[in-house]
């Protein structure tokens, strides 16, 4: 077994049992806040649609992509190159109209550092001072986009013959290391933001949550200090 292999099971693996503990230790002590009688825009449609084709084609690049690597640590190759290349371009894509879509929410303010230094994520209490996204949002934003470029880079000049054969080597090593991290950390922001959080799959799903729920969450947008006018309630 592979150094890559051993490191892609133990980091994956990891993140796994981080969230596990994390739910047991500290999301099922937090409080809960009710549905509520009133709904806040969460996010529009584009963002809704932005979001899933976000997580599909994540999906498909990891699956076809960790199937290979851990499974027969060789290069890929037949219809599962095909479907992580094709896929890959699409997922691309998806993370530039991501950038365009949040960019300005997911620009760091004050209050994230008071957000980071009463605990964040590991955090029991009820005062967390967040806008529309919280400090942790924003840290896996830019990472991802960061991980997804460096990805992207590493991949094509690995298959362009601008490098001798030690250099598109060490292009594809970087490539899978850099997915790996963005897999890893993925999982921790897919479960922070939706099984910690309960109420934040639906969000996405169907753009809207509870008042309470913003204001537990995202106090900052929830109380709309600040924060773009998508707060605006509506009737159930």
């Amino acid at each position: 077994m592979s150094l890559f292999q051993i490191l892609s099971i133990l980091g994956i693996g990891g993140a796994l049992a981080a969230c596990l503990v994390h739910c047991i230790l500290v999301a099922r002590r937090r409080p809960h806040p009710g549905h509520g009688e009133r709904r806040v825009r969460r996010y529009n449609l584009w963002e809704r649609l932005v979001h899933v084709v976000l997580v599909l084609t994540f999906l498909v690049q990891a699956v076809s992509g960790f199937w290979a690597s851990i499974g027969w640590d060789g290069p890929m190759s037949g219809y599962i190159l095909m479907i992580h290349t094709t896929c890959g371009a699409v997922f691309a894509v998806c993370v530039a109209v991501m950038l365009i879509t949040w960019a300005a929410d997911h620009a760091f303010a004050p209050y994230d550092g008071r957000w980071f230094r009463r605990g964040g994520c590991c955090s029991t209490r009820g005062d967390l001072p967040a806008g529309r996204f919280n400090g942790s949002d924003k840290v896996y934003f830019w990472l991802a986009a960061l991980l997804t470029l460096v990805a992207l880079l590493s991949m094509l000049l690995s298959m362009v013959p601008v490098l001798d054969t030690y250099g598109q080597h060490l292009m594809y090593h970087v490539h899978r290391y850099a997915a790996l991290v963005l897999v890893i950390t993925t999982i921790w922001h897919g479960y922070i933001t939706t099984a910690a959080k309960p109420g934040g799959l639906s969000a996405i799903l169907w753009g809207r949550v509870s008042r309470s729920w913003a204001r537990r969450y995202h106090p900052i947008w929830g109380s709309g200090e600040g924060e773009p006018a998508r707060a605006e309630t509506q009737p159930d």
